[in-house]
């Protein structure tokens, strides 16, 4: 228990804004998710720019 406390102490500004506001990173951090599975399901294209068109079909 003294470690959440500590934890919560030590972000307060964090959670406050977190509260505050309705900002979020997830749509963000989902297209990550994608790009990171996609390079690890394909395992590697033959060029660059092929992997760049992959990513803009996943993102649309």
């Amino acid at each position: 228990m003294d470690t959440a406390i500590f934890t919560l102490k030590k972000n307060m500004t964090a959670v406050l804004n977190s509260v505050e506001y309705d900002f979020s990173n997830s749509p963000v951090e989902g297209i990550n998710r994608r790009i990171k599975s996609l390079k690890r399901s394909c395992f590697g294209f033959r060029d660059l720019d092929n992997f760049r068109k992959r990513i803009v079909l996943i993102r649309s």
